[in-house]
């Protein structure tokens, strides 16, 4: 069950336990007044008080306060869904996840800088819909085209270097995924965002797959990673917290910026290619595109929730008053 203000709920740790004490002393109450007089007293002087009554009245009091406070909680029920209209572009993130997106010749490493391009890159964007793959040694669908930014937000959250099973960089492959799903998935106006390091590990050639998007109408913008002297790949901690990095065959392993073929990639498409540092190269991107046909898409989209709190109130309502009408004197 959903809840519009669930932080009411917590309000059960304070009245259940409050409960519980008082029950308790009712109980010890009851049993001292049957103790402490006599049956001829109590039925000459006293009233007659009925044990299941006074637990009874005390019970539905309990269960009033629990319905108030889930009518407070405001319980919804079903999603009521609109159909809203989006004008925009697809946008297809190619990403490269490989290990050597740890590499820290930018601060403070590959990958955090382009998470951090990618959330400023979605805050530019309205009603073009948004998709990720991430790619290594295979690629991933990790978030089909969308409209709802705050999800892809949490999924560019999430990514890391080597999440994926197979580890290098199979530029043309993932390319060829990308352009698949985009005929499948996307409208007239699509383009993809190839962001990597460029350093093609194998695979098909990423010439012969991006000739491919030219044939497609697809534009590949490419950003590269890095930087041309490169950086070491941290690949965790010693006991003594010193980083250790990334070897081969005994000689620390230094990636660098490849970005010949991607500024082939870029100019077969008619796209342009920029270095992840440079500055405003997501707002160039997003200049270009609206310049393009926008698509027309219909998406269902949940607004809001039917409210259902109405009948926990009134199930409150009803215990309380009955709790209110049932004596503690025996009938």
């Amino acid at each position: 069950m959903k809840f519009a203000n669930k932080d009411i709920l917590k309000l059960f740790f304070i009245i259940i336990p409050v409960f519980i004490y008082f029950f308790y002393k009712i109980i010890i109450i009851l049993k001292n007044y049957k103790n402490f007089f006599n049956k001829k007293i109590r039925e000459k002087f006293l009233i007659q008080i009925s044990n299941s009554q006074v637990i009874i009245k005390y019970l539905l009091l309990l269960l009033s306060f629990i319905f108030f406070t889930i009518a407070l909680a405001r319980p919804l029920g079903e999603p009521i869904k609109s159909e809203i209209e989006f004008k925009g572009i697809d946008v297809m993130i190619l990403l490269d996840v490989s290990l050597s997106m740890a590499a820290i010749d930018i601060q403070p490493d590959r990958m955090e800088a382009i998470k951090n391009g990618l959330k400023k890159f979605l805050n530019l964007l309205y009603g073009d819909r948004v998709g990720i793959i991430t790619f290594a040694g295979i690629d991933f669908i990790q978030c089909p085209l969308t409209t709802d930014y705050d999800a892809v937000d949490m999924i560019i959250d999430g990514l890391y270097p080597g999440m994926l099973a197979k580890d290098g960089t199979y530029l043309g492959n993932a390319i060829k995924s990308a352009i698949e799903r985009l005929m499948v998935d996307a409208g007239k106006s699509k383009i993809m965002v190839l962001i990597t390091d460029g350093e093609n590990t194998g695979g098909l050639s990423p010439i012969d797959a991006v000739k491919f998007a030219k044939e497609k109408e697809i534009r590949v913008y490419t950003i590269g990673v890095g930087t041309k002297e490169g950086g070491k790949i941290p690949e965790g901690q010693d006991f003594f917290g010193r980083v250790y990095y990334k070897t081969y065959q005994g000689q620390v392993v230094i990636s660098k910026l490849d970005d010949t073929e991607l500024k082939k990639i870029a100019e077969i498409t008619g796209a342009k290619y920029f270095r992840l540092t440079d500055a405003g190269a997501f707002n160039s991107i997003v200049k270009d595109i609206k310049n393009m046909e926008e698509n027309k898409i219909k998406e269902k989209k949940t607004i809001k929730y039917k409210e259902n709190y109405e009948k926990y109130l009134f199930a409150g309502l009803f215990l309380f008053l009955l709790s209110q009408i049932i004596p503690v004197k025996k009938l």
